[in-house]
């Protein structure tokens, strides 16, 4: 996982992961949401999506027992 650097202490940086896997209907219900998001191009926000099944190491490290799951790191701290 990235660190995450702040680019001045009033504005903090937040990364939002999203967990998925390509055979999940609701994973694939969520992708336009993130999409959207993505286009607004918030340089605050990083999101990183993470196929559970490729990547299941990293699932694992965040305990993704159920999918879509959604996590926020802020200041390299899980806050959500």
């Amino acid at each position: 996982m990235s660190n995450i650097e702040t680019k001045n202490p009033e504005t903090e940086s937040l990364e939002l992961l999203q967990f998925y896997a390509e055979w999940c209907q609701p994973c694939r219900m969520m992708m336009p949401v993130i999409a959207s998001i993505q286009q607004k191009q918030y340089d605050w926000l990083t999101i990183k999506q993470i196929d559970v099944d490729a990547e299941s190491i990293i699932a694992n490290q965040f305990n993704i027992r159920s999918i879509p799951t959604f996590v926020a790191i802020k200041n390299n701290k899980e806050v959500w």
